[in-house]
C-alpha cells in the first residue's frame, strides 16, 4: 500500500513540475489528475494542501534557477525609480507592471468562476486544443527578433493582460505568455525567460490567495508530515528539471511538440468526459 501511496504520489509531483513552466496548462492536468486519483485518501493531505504544497516546491525551483536574476533585482532596487540607466531594474519594473492585471482580475475571477462546474472538462479539452493551435500558428509564422531592448510599459502591460487568459481551466499560463510574446515578435528565448519569471508574481499570488481563504481549512501538522515534505521535495526537483529541459529545448526547437501535445490532451478529453 505505501509503495502504492508513493507512485501516486510521485506521479502528482511529475505532473506539477512537467506542467507549470510548460505551455501546456498545469490547472488542466491537476483537476483531471485528482478527478482519478485521491492523494488525500492514501496520505491524510487534502488535495488543497498538496497543491499549495506542490506550487511552494515549483517557486523554489525557480528561485534556484533564476537566482543571478533575482539577486540582481535585489541590487537594483536602489534605481527602481531609474530603469533608464540599469538593465536589472529595467526588467524588474516590467515584470511588476506584466503581473498587476493578473493579481487583480485573479482575485475578481477566484470570486465568481465555479471550478466544480460539471463541463470543466470540456472546458479544459477546448481550450487546450484552441491555444495550442494558435500557440503554433503564432510561433512559426511571427516575427521573432525582439529582446529585453524591445521591451516597453505598455507592451508589458500586453503581456500581462494576455496571463489573465490562464484564468480559464487549461489554457496554461505559460502557455498565454508565450503565445502573446511571439505574436509581438519577442524571441522564442527571451519568451521563455519572461514568462519563467512572471511565474514568481504569478504563483506566490495563486499560493497566497489558496492560503488566505483556507487558511481555517488546513493542517501543519499534515503540511510538514513525511508526505507533505516529500510533495515539495520532490515537485522542486521536477520542476528543476523540466525548467532545464525546456530551455535547452527551445534553444534549438519550435514550441511544435507541446502543441501537439495539446491537441492530443485535448481531444482525450472531449472524447472521455462527453
Amino acid at each position: 500500500m505505501e509503495r502504492y501511496t508513493l507512485l501516486i504520489l510521485l506521479f502528482f509531483c511529475f505532473l506539477q513540475g512537467f506542467t507549470e513552466f510548460l505551455p501546456i496548462s498545469s490547472q488542466g492536468h491537476l483537476m483531471v489528475f485528482n478527478n482519478y486519483y485521491r492523494l488525500d485518501v492514501a496520505t491524510g493531505i487534502s488535495a488543497l494542501e498538496s497543491t499549495i504544497i506542490a506550487h511552494f516546491g515549483s517557486l523554489f525551483a525557480v528561485t534556484i534557477y533564476y537566482n543571478k536574476t533575482l539577486k540582481d533585482f535585489l541590487t537594483s532596487l536602489k534605481l527602481l525609480d531609474r530603469p533608464d540607466i540599469d538593465k536589472s531594474s529595467f526588467l524588474l519594473v516590467n515584470i511588476i507592471i506584466s503581473s498587476l492585471p493578473l493579481i487583480l482580475i485573479g482575485y475578481i475571477f477566484a470570486k465568481i468562476f465555479n471550478h466544480d462546474n460539471e463541463n470543466i472538462f470540456l472546458i479544459i479539452g477546448i481550450t487546450s486544443i484552441v491555444f495550442g493551435i494558435l500557440l503554433f500558428v503564432i510561433d512559426s509564422f511571427c516575427l521573432r527578433i525582439k529582446n529585453l531592448n524591445s521591451l516597453n510599459y505598455f507592451t508589458s502591460f500586453m503581456i500581462g493582460l494576455s496571463q489573465c487568459m490562464a484564468l480559464v481551466p487549461g489554457v496554461s499560463r505559460s502557455g498565454s505568455v508565450l503565445t502573446a510574446m511571439r505574436f509581438l515578435g519577442f524571441q522564442r528565448k527571451f519568451s521563455v525567460f519572461y514568462s519563467n519569471l512572471l511565474s514568481l508574481p504569478a504563483v506566490s499570488a495563486a499560493t497566497g490567495y489558496l492560503l488566505l481563504s483556507n487558511i481555517d481549512k488546513l493542517s501543519t501538522s499534515t503540511i510538514f508530515s513525511f508526505y507533505g515534505i516529500m510533495i515539495f521535495l520532490i515537485s522542486l526537483l521536477f520542476s528543476l528539471l523540466f525548467i532545464f529541459l525546456f530551455i535547452a529545448w527551445i534553444k534549438k526547437f519550435s514550441f511544435f511538440i507541446f502543441c501537439l501535445y495539446r491537441l492530443v490532451f485535448g481531444v482525450f478529453l472531449i472524447y472521455y468526459f462527453t
